[in-house]
């Protein structure tokens, strides 16, 4: 594991309390003083020393369990000798007051429970913004709508989809004066060390709440993932005001003297990456050319993994910061940091969005052990428009692809980039079943977006393209919410009790391109799973190849016997009738399984009408 961080406020033997600012002198700015201004001290203000290595340290005693501090450093620029002083929050804070100041908590914390992380290949994520996601849910008390205890709420929900991760959108802390509430935080965080503190449902609790949180979901079998975006910082980031003489919060920081910020930029030859490359998205880029880029992350991934016991990172925006082959830089340095630091079972998902051919061998090049593979939803949208089955055959077949088996693609119909799949041709709702069955299907990582399971459809983005960040999920029911639910458990259910639906092979079986129908296989060598997937809205009478010999299929969505005969699956009547074509219900499925892994009484539980 990584050594713990040194940075930041600690709690000392003794009731005493240790700051620690890393402040080197750089470039033309030079540091002359630090002091720490504290509230819950015995002495208000502490005068640091400056270490060999560029470290502020003071030490002082503490009065109160909760000590509120900032630091007031003082500067000088050498070409004009001009002074100036900035008063500045802990760049490695913990936890962040409400007036933006740092907090040292100097009473117990909760402890980080051990877990055992499900194998990477076994994940079904769920992926959430924190306060959207239960803001408006009239199932959850008042006082914790939107908080991270909201959220453990509902893991009882989560649990019956067969959700065992959760994905959180950015939690880094945003405690900026000039963009105060609830964030999307993708243009990204003053405190990378901190839980965001919007989140909390008592004040300043923050970080007591997020391990809670972390608690709560491992107790429940379930991994915590972060978004993790770790190419840029806001503006008014400590280390961008620290070395900034001019300090206009309203504009970009000059960072021509700064040990870790910059403008780094990426070099991935993908086309695609070049629009976002060397871009200021309203903050500014860490620099992974300066060594100090790369260490402060390692210590933001430490703090995350070792102090707040989360599992895996989701890293944002990867295409604008991956060093093409040299994974000392960039996106490939921090795989490696988080594949160290995590341990090899952490997950370690990069954002590539258009899944080409430079982007798969970024990940096999890399520590990354997943990266967001947008195919899948590009192809699932031919399907659904009518532009043929090819391309989500292909998609489905991730060894065709070229996946290493270890570094499956993390799939996805919504995400929190793109329209919702019900705003993108998926009305009525009906039309989202196929889509659905061929994600909870896929040998990939399947990812669900907050509200898919009951089609949500409010829109995600503003007509200008930026994201609704404040926009709570409607959890009123609607038509669509039980049939949709009941799919998903049940889907849940299957992928957890069938190995084959959770391993590296797809088989390819039929495309019944007029009748819109993909007939494929799971399992290896010979299918153990076969899948009949009707994107038509009208039943389709079908051919379903059924190789690997005679004998007894169970399907599973209608709970009915077949049989394989001849290579073709066949249904018996109860009018004697031997049927050689199969009827699949229009924008459904049928699902065969060789063996039947679930009772009746399971089956009843699952699809029961009056369930939601």
């Amino acid at each position: 594991m990584h050594t713990r961080v040194r940075r930041g406020a600690a709690e000392i033997d003794g009731g005493g309390a240790e700051f620690v600012l890393w402040a080197p002198s750089y470039g033309n700015v030079q540091i002359e003083g630090v002091d720490v201004r504290a509230e819950g001290l015995t002495a208000p203000v502490l005068h640091a020393q400056l270490t060999p290595d560029g470290h502020w340290v003071a030490r002082g005693t503490t009065l109160a369990p909760k000590v509120i501090y900032d630091y007031e450093v003082r500067a000088r620029v050498l070409s004009t000798g001009r002074r100036f002083t900035r008063i500045v929050s802990d760049p490695y804070a913990r936890e962040v007051h409400r007036d933006f100041r740092s907090i040292l908590a100097t009473g117990p914390m909760p402890r980080v429970e051990p877990f055992v992380r499900p194998a990477l290949r076994d994940l079904l994520i769920y992926e959430l913004h924190v306060y959207n996601f239960t803001a408006e849910d009239p199932s959850v008390r008042g006082a914790v709508r939107g908080t991270y205890a909201g959220v453990i709420a509902k893991l009882p929900h989560l649990r019956s989809l067969g959700v065992n991760a959760i994905e959180l959108m950015p939690v880094f802390d945003y405690s900026d004066p000039w963009q105060v509430g609830v964030r999307w935080n993708y243009i990204t965080a003053c405190h990378l060390c901190a839980p965001h503190r919007g989140y909390a449902a008592e004040g300043d609790e923050g970080r007591r709440e997020f391990i809670e949180l972390v608690n709560a979901c491992h107790a429940a079998g379930m991994a915590v993932l972060v978004d993790a975006v770790f190419n840029q910082v806001s503006r008014r980031f400590s280390y961008a005001r620290i070395y900034d003489p001019r300090e206009d919060p309203r504009g970009a920081p000059d960072c021509r003297n700064n040990p870790l910020l910059g403008n780094f930029g990426g070099t991935d030859p993908n086309p695609g990456s070049e629009p976002y490359r060397d871009k200021d998205w309203g903050g500014v880029d860490l620099d992974y050319a300066r060594p100090a880029a790369m260490g402060f992350v390692r210590d933001v991934m430490a703090v995350w993994f070792d102090e707040l016991g989360i599992d895996g990172m989701r890293f944002d925006h990867t295409l604008g910061f991956y060093h093409w082959k040299d994974q000392t830089l960039g996106a490939g340095a921090a795989a490696v940091a988080a594949q160290e630091i995590g341990g090899e079972g952490s997950y370690r998902i990069a954002e590539h969005f258009s899944n080409d051919q430079n982007e798969l061998e970024l990940l096999k090049d890399s520590a990354f052990n997943s990266m967001w593979a947008k195919g899948f939803y590009y192809a699932v949208d031919d399907a659904l428009h009518d532009r043929g089955l090819a391309h989500l055959e292909y998609r489905m077949n991730v060894r065709a692809q070229g996946f290493p088996d270890e570094k499956p693609p993390t799939v996805f119909l919504d995400n929190h980039d793109d329209e919702r799949l019900s705003n993108r041709g998926a009305k009525p709702w009906w039309r989202i079943q196929p889509p659905t069955i061929a994600l909870l299907t896929h040998p990939g990582v399947p990812m669900l977006y907050m509200g898919c399971e009951y089609a949500e459809d409010d829109r995600t983005r503003f007509a200008s393209g930026l994201p609704r960040e404040l926009n709570p999920l409607d959890w009123a029911q609607t038509e669509a919410t039980a049939p949709l639910l009941r799919l998903h458990r049940a889907l849940g259910f299957l992928r957890r009790r069938v190995p084959a639906l959770r391993g590296a092979e797809m088989i390819p079986l039929w495309r019944h391109e007029a009748e819109r129908v993909l007939v494929y296989g799971r399992g290896e060598e010979e299918a153990t799973v076969i899948i009949a997937l009707n994107f038509h809205e009208e039943a389709q009478s079908v051919r379903v190849p059924a190789p690997g010999g005679d004998g007894e299929w169970h399907e599973f969505l209608f709970n009915l016997k077949f049989m394989a005969h001849q290579g073709a699956m066949k249904f018996h009547g109860s009018d004697g009738i031997i049927y050689d074509r199969v009827l699949v219900p229009g924008s459904y499925a049928h699902i065969y399984c060789r063996e039947r892994v679930w009772t009746d009484r399971e089956w009843t539980d699952l699809f029961a009408l009056d369930r939601t």
